[in-house]
């Protein structure tokens, strides 16, 4: 007999007669269901090749149909008449897109690209984590559903989690470069230790924890890449099946590591190992998790549909790319499976006005008081949402418009664009998030780092869907959309200049959708009023997001007399620093130059204007002495003095022997492979080389008594003094000065420590 639960849609995944579905009800009950399901792709094709693919679909690995259907083309509007190829497989969609590929262009294939579970979601419009009630057969199929819950939710319910962490005991090196590993297991407000001294009795305790918890979500650090694929090869060595996996029947789905290029550099991303029936989270392989928790997977998940292991490593662009996929299959429109719209021919003239960026006025240098800073809300988002700036509606064939400031070129006005219709949601959750976390701010912390994770996932995708419309391999790109979007930008900010200037503002500075003015006298009402009239002018909404006691804008480490935009420290007369781009904020600078610039900032925060700030140099110059000291003596502990830097290629491809090259050849000595794009943590204990050739030592291989490199170390810290009082009179030379500073001991040799005694247990083997 057909029963009925309320319960959340938590996993879906293919299998050979359609898909598997994993459920959790109000009682934290998991329930796996399957439903049937023939995912498709389509094929634009004349009739010669259609009998074409018929003939070969004889030798097909799995068995495909074929039908005609009418869908549309996203950058011209028609109808086409397309060949929908049925894979009577779900769990081989892959591979029948891979056979027909070996015969056809990639340029006639549509939707051909997209997971399995993923197409049986955007058919059914179900999404993971969504409530509802739905029904079963006695077989366990899903028969139906009614959902009471929606995609746009922004105060929805979420199932009751098992979570299980798991994680090494050695916080300071990654697993990567540890030679053994000793693993802590975390749930139910308890941490154990895996304190066992055989193999085989580690993985029995690995398993009676899974069994106890049977975590819904397991959240790892360096799972992907170490800890998991170590205790599965541990687990076939010794013939010990492991319970990662709530669906027994079903394996593990892996990928290969990989790296690339992004906004100029090299970037490494690990290899996934996903599980079935359970979500594994590495904390650590999840830019999501890493910038949102999970509060951010959660909402990420149900706003893209995919599933919580994918989600939590995709990227940001796949994860905006899946909602465009998503309103693409809804509305019958054919989704290329690579970019197919090369950029437009243009004049010199025209290519002169249109590749350009957002428009940015570099600050005065040095400090100043009384200046409000405005802020455009989510500003690039709401210029292509507000004029429908989409690959498809820019330079249409039917509208004639010149819409596009100084391009002239034309939006269409009869269709609404495929970017706008996705981002219109997520611009209006993001705003009502941030009005939440307002609202509970110093009232209930719970409910605020809840919304500020949630909004703060948003923010990404916010933040990157402009740079992913203009990017060369992106499905839904194409550069003029890119450059409508960078012109109405600068359009934007010049008519906030102008009205701001009418009523007797300065521009201090402006940086693609924030502005910096002043005004003798004016109040926060002031700057209120302000904000709403360039609103009303340009738009978009701004906002007021404070105004500075006293702001400083810093020399560029290239130029002293002039700044650069992105770099500024300042404290809000509602008692809050604002800090971008200076040591204080970067996360490759060493902990203790951090805490030194940290100390003075403190300091500075008495401060109630620039005079103020004048007046406490001598402490300011004190806070520096201090610190120097307790380095320059050799009682630094030297893991303040942590470096952390990635690595642009293999270790047997550099050719300069620089610190990086030192430090990744010492490496790959000891065993660990680094690839480029990854990262390395080390401590100078000689940058020069002529008291040690070693230069550095990684985090991995460093002993207290290796010391570290005074003079470097003395410079770093330094500099990041120099970044606050240059503009008080200060620069490197006079710091160096008033220090006392001539020329110290280049490395200092720490006392030894006594070793600690090891527990007879054991560890994986790396």
């Amino acid at each position: 007999m057909p029963h009925r639960i309320e319960a959340w849609l938590f996993d879906v995944y293919p299998s050979p007669e359609g898909v598997t579905l994993w459920f959790i009800d109000r009682d934290g009950n998991r329930l796996r269901a399957h439903r049937r399901f023939t995912p498709s792709f389509f094929l634009h094709l004349n009739d010669a090749d259609r009998r074409r693919a018929e003939v070969l679909s004889a030798h097909c690995p799995a068995r495909v149909s074929f039908s005609h259907v009418p869908r549309t083309e996203i950058y011209s509007g028609d109808t086409w008449d397309v060949t929908q190829v049925h894979v009577h497989a779900a769990d081989r969609l892959k591979e029948a897109v891979r056979y027909f590929e070996r015969f056809f262009p990639h340029f006639v294939f549509f939707n051909s690209d997209i997971p399995a579970a993923q197409l049986f979601l955007y058919e059914t419009q179900l999404f993971p984590l969504a409530l509802g009630e739905y029904e079963f057969s006695s077989t366990g199929e899903l028969l139906r559903w009614e959902l009471r819950d929606s995609r746009e939710s922004v105060d929805y319910e979420l199932p009751p989690f098992s979570i299980l962490s798991l994680k090494t005991t050695n916080g300071f090196v990654p697993p990567k470069y540890q030679r053994h590993l000793e693993l802590e297991i975390s749930y139910d407000g308890r941490s154990y230790l895996l304190q066992q001294e055989t193999p085989r009795e580690l993985l029995e305790a690995f398993n009676w924890h899974l069994h106890r918890c049977d975590p819904d979500i397991l959240l790892t650090s360096y799972g992907d890449s170490i800890l998991l694929p170590k205790l599965t090869e541990l687990s076939r060595r010794h013939n010990i099946p492991l319970l990662l996996n709530r669906d027994a029947a079903a394996g593990y789905v892996t990928s290969k590591e990989s790296s690339f290029f992004q906004y100029g550099r090299i970037v490494h991303k690990d290899g996934a190992f996903e599980l079935a029936g359970r979500w594994h989270v590495d904390a650590d392989n999840s830019m999501t998790v890493a910038e949102a928790d999970l509060d951010g997977l959660f909402e990420m998940t149900r706003l893209t549909q995919m599933c919580g292991q994918r989600q939590g490593r995709a990227s940001i662009g796949t994860s905006m790319s899946s909602m465009q996929l998503s309103w693409a299959y809804r509305n019958n429109v054919l989704i290329p499976s690579k970019k197919r719209e090369p950029e437009e021919f243009k004049s010199a003239a025209t290519l002169l006005l249109a590749d350009r960026g957002g428009l940015i006025f570099n600050p005065p240098l040095g400090y100043h008081e009384d200046i409000a800073e405005l802020d455009f809300v989510s500003m690039y988002p709401s210029i292509m949402v507000n004029h429908n700036v989409s690959p498809e509606t820019v330079n249409c064939r039917c509208c004639h418009n010149h819409a596009v400031p100084e391009l002239e070129y034309t939006i269409c006005e009869k269709r609404a664009g495929i970017v706008p219709e996705t981002l219109r949601a997520v611009v209006a959750k993001r705003a009502y998030y941030k009005q939440k976390k307002r609202e509970y701010k110093g009232t209930d912390e719970t409910l605020f780092r809840r919304y500020d994770h949630r909004q703060n996932a948003l923010k990404w995708m916010l933040v990157s869907c402009f740079g992913y419309l203009g990017y060369k391999n992106a499905r839904f790109g194409r550069i003029e959309a890119h450059e409508s979007v960078n012109a109405f930008s600068r359009d934007a900010i010049l008519t906030a200049k102008e009205v701001a200037e009418q009523q007797g503002f300065h521009l201090l500075h402006a940086i693609i959708d924030c502005v910096w003015v002043t005004k003798a006298g004016a109040t926060a009402e002031d700057y209120e009023r302000l904000s709403r009239d360039i609103t009303r002018a340009v738009g978009i909404d701004i906002s007021l997001e404070g105004i500075y006691r006293w702001i400083l804008f810093p020399a560029s480490k290239m130029d002293p007399v002039i700044t650069t935009a992105n770099r500024y420290v300042g404290w809000y007369h509602h008692g809050e620093f604002k800090i971008r781009g200076i040591e204080a904020r970067r996360r490759d600078t060493p902990r203790f130059v951090r805490n030194l610039q940290q100390a003075l900032l403190d300091r500075m925060s008495a401060a109630t204007g620039v005079d103020d700030l004048h007046a406490m140099v001598p402490d300011l110059l004190e806070i520096v002495r201090s610190h120097l000291a307790v380095l320059r003596s050799g009682r630094t502990n030297p893991m303040e003095l942590v470096l952390r830097r990635h690595i642009t290629r293999e270790a047997d491809e550099y050719t300069v022997n620089s610190v990086n090259a030192v430090v990744a050849r010492m490496v790959d000595a000891m065993g660990v492979h680094l690839s480029a794009g990854e990262s390395i943590e080390f401590i100078i204990i000689d940058q020069s080389g002529k008291r040690h050739p070693d230069k550095a030592k990684p985090l991995a291989l460093y002993a207290f008594e290796d010391g570290y490199d005074i003079g470097v170390y003395t410079e770093f810290a330094l500099k990041a003094a120099e970044t606050l009082l240059l503009p008080l009179g200060y620069d490197l030379v006079r710091l160096k000065s008033a220090m006392g500073i001539g020329r110290p001991s280049s490395r200092h040799r720490a006392p030894e420590v006594p070793a600690v005694q090891e527990l007879p247990l054991f560890r994986l083997q790396i």
